[in-house]
């Protein structure tokens, strides 16, 4: 008497998991309107790989193409070069703030007479109230930095000079990983891009706290901020209107980066080199070399785009 409860509830689990069994198997079982068979969801026929497709949605990048868009990412590297190397150049009395001044104002006359005569060989008529309003952001700029520069040189005055050169290091590096390298309107419509310019001004920053003259400061860091905030616009500017122009500025990059960094110490001079060579030629020939071994396959297990779907209807 006291084991037929048990037989009964054993029963009733019995009949339950039959009755749940049924259900799972009604779940899965796909209803096919043309046969009115039921099929399971994981039926395949006889010609199911016939619509296996390899690498359809993959573009095949030529080499020449590669180097060529390397430029842009060669021009940032000589810029990271460049600045710290014009710091060390302002701290040693090698350079002159008259002289670093001469060259800022110089390089601002030259990229807006460059940019005019450009546009207009181009057929381009809105160039000069372009520059005009640049010009002008100029100018509040370099007031604002130079109101601050008293600030600046005094911004780290407890803080050793080994953590801010690592930190210096740190951050360019973190610039060139996160640098919108083609951006569309601005450097900073991304977060990586703003989060890059962002270390790129931090190491201005940090540089110029080492200086020993408030003008030091002025002229190191409207020089530091005119490279990394001012001359992407103008790349991407000239990029965009003549092809030779921009290789052209590009050599004139790397060339005044050897000369500067060579003026320091010839091993440092050395390593951009050898950098410069591996990000333009090397690493586009390993890239386009190791893309023939990849393979995508597509084919009826996908997922559903809608947007294909409708083109289709």
């Amino acid at each position: 008497m006291s084991q037929s409860p048990p037989a009964a509830s054993t029963s009733a689990a019995t009949g339950g998991a039959g009755a749940g069994a049924s259900c799972l198997s009604g779940q899965y079982n796909l209803w096919d309107v043309g046969s009115r068979k039921g099929r399971r969801d994981n039926h395949t026929d006889a010609k199911f790989l016939d619509r296996l497709v390899i690498n359809a949605t993959i573009a095949r990048r030529k080499l020449r193409q590669v180097v060529w868009e390397s430029q842009l990412v060669t021009q940032q590297i000589s810029i990271a070069f460049l600045v710290p190397s014009t710091f060390l150049h302002l701290k040693n009395g090698r350079l002159g703030v008259l002289d670093l001044l001469s060259l800022n104002f110089g390089m601002l006359l030259l990229v807006g007479v460059l940019l005019v005569f450009a546009s207009l060989s181009a057929g381009e008529e809105r160039t000069l109230p372009i520059v005009w309003r640049s010009m002008r952001q100029c100018a509040l700029l370099l007031t604002g930095i130079f109101f601050m520069s008293p600030l600046y040189q005094k911004l780290t005055l407890s803080v050793s000079s080994d953590t801010i050169g690592a930190s210096s290091v740190l951050l360019l590096v973190l610039h060139l990983y996160l640098h919108d390298y083609k951006f569309k309107k601005s450097i900073t419509e991304t977060v990586s891009g703003a989060v890059s310019l962002g270390s790129a001004i931090a190491t201005s920053v940090l540089l110029s706290s080492r200086l020993d003259t408030a003008n030091q400061v002025f002229s190191y860091l409207s020089f530091a901020l005119g490279l990394f905030v001012l001359s992407p616009f103008f790349r991407k500017r000239l990029h965009g209107l003549s092809p030779r122009a921009h290789l052209v500025n590009t050599l004139m990059m790397v060339a005044i980066t050897v000369r500067v960094v060579g003026r320091i110490s010839m091993a440092f001079a050395g390593a951009f080199v050898i950098l410069v060579v591996l990000t333009t030629f090397v690493c586009p020939y390993l890239l386009i070399s190791v893309e023939k071994h990849k393979v995508q396959i597509s084919g009826p297990w996908d997922e559903a785009e809608v947007g294909a779907y409708k083109k289709a209807e």
